[in-house]
């Protein structure tokens, strides 16, 4: 446990004081506004992150021509720090976006908050440091800055712990890591220190940050340490360039104006504390120590280390990044806009000399209100970054419409079909143990939310992570805490132990109630100890959300049942630490990248950490942003420097291939032929509805059978029904677009479309996997009621061999 005096204070680590301890050279270098430190015997280079780019693009030689862009489909926070990030490079930007507003997004509905670090809570004498490792290690000794709890190990820690990896760290303690670019120089996998998944290849070359992943031998969920650590030492940097002003010494406002800044909520501290030395006041800026971010705790995490904006932190994010993009002179937003397939360029921009194999170069873009297709081209390549695939089941906490139907998976799943077909070597491979795992992986690991409000027939509304971080209680009808029965760490434990927790409460309920009379609803979230007045300044929105029914709710004053619902995908589009897109064998998908969401990096295995989703959008998307410019933080990391020079040629060669393509398509405009643009078409109200009617049906189908608890016949059952609906779906595109442009096919058939070929694909992925493992709950029929009989909390991996999180509410 922490004493009242480690309390939180914001601030950033690059005044902290340098001093050389032992034999050893502790290096710093420059990182933003902070500093790498690391015990080494050599030194480093400086770098930064947003460093030198490599003036060799030629966006601004050809500035009038509209295909000279990154195109980006979706508007959320991993969307738009892509966004600004190449647009600060010079890159111009479309950014797609389904919804009429550019805020119509699941980032905007992120409640709980983002993930920053507490540079005020140290290790003192009565308390243990929650499982962390101590600074003063990674500082160089004991007259570094001793005893800080929230360092960037800690939290990889905590993400291992969340994933469902049961596996210890790959990077020794000695070899921990402070704030810093990432680079190559820090990855495990350049020394296979990673790789335990026998099923690797070691003789394939692979581009800088191609992320091996671990397998671990438990629970066999495949977890990269690597992801990790990019986001533990880069999120702190990337908040204050991107989110924060000079107040927290952020530089938000330098780079996009003061409207870029973020109003985190904020709290004041008494100045200073008798527990503070020297060096921890040396960190504090003069005039602010008193007025500080406020930090907040949430599931699974050893330290107090979340800011945000009461419960509504990914709607002020969001307006606020969106707001900072628009008026950027070099990205445009386009609204009604959903893309229904990838164009790629089959000879690799041959004719300009190049050798890249299969190439991105555009999208198929149906405007929602003409009806209308066209295609757009873009140089710089195409970001997957439209959301996750929750939005499939009948129960979920994303919201209703075209956002978290899993269109990124199910681009990129067409994508490498139509490659396939054409002989593509990038993925060749049909048999069923590794369909899954060239460009989308991971797909069975979808999250389910353990609170969500639960209202027979309404659709569910989130209840935030954070109302359990301050104290929530899972109670049964009768009243009793019933979390503890399924791991130590009760409501803190990770989010899918405690989703079948809750789960399995509400099914006692059910079977009890099976006989007759009336089904009594058996989980609930409590948080009427706390204060009333101090529960609705915090919690606005759920407070409003539930005053606002008829029959009104009060979250300060009784329990609110709650269930889980589908929330969240841990895997996607299979990604390098850079955010390219790549094949099983570990070779790119030129000109293609994927960040957020939508992309699997590794980063969450098979559970996501609470509030690592907002920051994984703006640490990756920024990568892909400096990716695509050709940004390089460390001009001696000579893998960096060679993905650049790939970047620049794989760009030169798209350029090519475009412009062959506008003549091609010019030339049979002007002889009568078909255009690139299809003609404005009525939506075909019958294919409207049958196209909906199918998407509430396949919604039905993946809550009943690929939900919270599943079972091999039930998956099979899915797979078989869900590989119907998506022939269904096909059909109905190809008879619609037989004539080049979309026919009647209006949006609801694009959406079934890629709901399809997701959903099918998350099906086919958990019947492959018969092991349990994070999100991933099976049980073998020949055990199941054994199972049910028991407390049905979880694997081995997920209680007994957990590592206890040592949190404080």
């Amino acid at each position: 446990m922490f004493t009242k005096r480690a309390i939180q204070r914001s601030t950033t680590i690059h005044h902290m004081i340098q001093r050389s301890s032992g034999s050893g050279i502790r290096c710093s270098s420059y990182v933003g506004d902070v500093r790498c430190f690391r015990s080494t015997t050599t030194t480093s280079s400086g770098s930064s992150i947003g460093g030198r780019r490599n003036n060799s693009s030629t966006s601004a030689t050809a500035a009038g021509a509209p295909h000279e862009r990154l195109l980006i489909l979706g508007s959320g926070v991993a969307g738009c720090a892509t966004a600004l990030t190449a647009a600060r490079h010079g890159i111009p930007v479309t950014i797609l976006h389904a919804g009429s507003s550019r805020n119509d997004c699941n980032s905007y509905w992120a409640q709980g908050g983002v993930i920053y670090r507490n540079y005020r809570l140290r290790e003192t004498d009565n308390g243990g440091n929650g499982g962390t490792s101590n600074i003063s290690s990674a500082l160089g000794g004991e007259e570094g800055i001793k005893g800080l709890v929230d360092t960037p190990r800690s939290l990889v820690n905590d993400i291992r712990i969340a994933s469902g990896y049961t596996g210890p760290l790959q990077r020794e303690e000695s070899e921990s890591l402070e704030e810093c670019v990432y680079s190559s120089q820090y990855h495990l996998d350049n020394n296979n220190k990673n790789n335990n998944n026998p099923t690797a290849t070691t003789t394939t070359r692979r581009p800088q940050g191609s992320n091996n992943s671990q397998t671990c031998p438990t629970s066999n969920v495949r977890w990269s340490e690597d992801a990790s650590w990019k986001l533990a030492c880069e999120g702190p940097t990337r908040i204050r360039q991107l989110l924060l002003g000079p107040k927290d010494s952020g530089t938000a406002h330098e780079h996009y104006g003061p409207h870029a800044i973020v109003p985190f909520d904020r709290q004041v501290l008494p100045t200073g504390s008798e527990d503070d030395d020297d060096d921890i006041r040396s960190v504090y800026k003069d005039g602010s120590e008193d007025d500080v971010l406020s930090l907040c705790l949430e599931a699974s995490h050893s330290a107090a280390r979340i800011i945000h904006y009461a419960d509504c932190t990914g709607k002020v994010i969001t307006e606020r990044i969106t707001d900072a993009a628009s008026k950027h002179p070099l990205i445009e937003f386009r609204g009604d806009c959903v893309v229904t397939d990838l164009i790629f360029d089959e000879d690799g921009g041959s004719g300009s000399g190049g050798s890249n194999d299969k190439m991105v170069i555009g999208a198929k873009v149906l405007d929602k209100q003409r009806n209308e297709q066209s295609n757009m081209y873009a140089t710089h390549g195409v970001v997957l970054a439209s959301g996750g695939l929750g939005g499939i089941y009948q129960h979920s906490t994303n919201p209703l419409g075209f956002n978290a139907l899993g269109s990124s998976v199910g681009l990129a799943l067409r994508l490498e079909d139509r490659l396939s077909s054409s002989s593509s070597p990038l993925n060749n491979n049909n048999n069923n143990m590794n369909k899954y795992n060239g460009i989308v992986s991971d797909l069975e690991y979808v999250q389910f939310h353990p609170t969500s409000l639960y209202l027979p027939n309404e659709a569910r509304f989130l209840l935030t992570e954070a109302l359990r971080g301050e104290g929530a209680i899972l109670r049964d009808a009768s009243g009793r805490a019933f979390a503890r029965d399924y791991h130590p760490n009760g409501e803190l434990a990770p989010r899918d132990i405690v989703a079948r927790a809750v789960f399995m409460e509400s099914q006692k309920s059910a079977a009890a109630a099976g006989g007759g009379g009336e089904d009594v609803h058996n989980a609930y979230l409590d948080i009427s100890h706390r204060d009333s007045e101090w529960l609705k300044d915090r919690f606005p929105s759920i407070h409003a959300h539930l005053k606002s029914r008829t029959n009104t709710m009060d979250f300060t004053q009784e329990k609110i049942p709650v269930i889980p619902a589908a929330h969240y995908t841990c895997g996607g589009v299979t990604t390098d630490l850079n955010g390219c897109v790549i094949a099983s064998n570990g070779e790119w998908y030129g000109n293609l990248y994927a960040a957020g969401e939508a992309a699997r990096t590794g980063l969450h295995g098979g559970n996501r950490l609470a509030s690592t989703s907002l920051l994984e959008g703006l640490v990756y998307g920024a990568s892909v942003g400096e990716m695509v410019a050709g940004v390089v933080s460390d001009g001696t990391d000579d893998k960096a420097l060679e993905n650049r020079e790939r970047v620049m040629e794989t760009m030169h060669q798209a350029r090519y291939a475009i412009e062959q393509r506008l003549a091609l398509e010019q030339s049979n405009t002007n002889a009568g032929g078909s255009s690139t643009v299809s003609s404005t078409t009525a939506v075909d109200e019958g294919m409207r509805k049958e196209a909906t009617a199918i998407l509430t049906n396949l919604k039905s189908i993946m809550w009943d059978n690929v939900g919270v608890v599943r079972t091999p016949s039930k998956l099979a059952l899915a797979v078989s029904e869900l590989s119907a609906m998506r022939d269904e779906a096909d059909q109905l595109w190809n008879n619609s677009s037989s004539s080049g442009g979309c026919g009647g096919a209006g949006w609801e058939v694009v959406a079934l479309r890629d709901a399809a070929h997701s959903g099918l694909a998350v099906a086919e992925s958990a019947l492959a996997n018969r092991v349990s493992g994070g999100a991933h709950y099976v049980v073998l029929e020949e055990i199941e009621s054994e199972n049910h009989n028991g407390n049905g909390g979880g694997s081995k991996s997920d209680s007994d061999d957990e590592e206890p999180l040592h949190a404080v509410i």
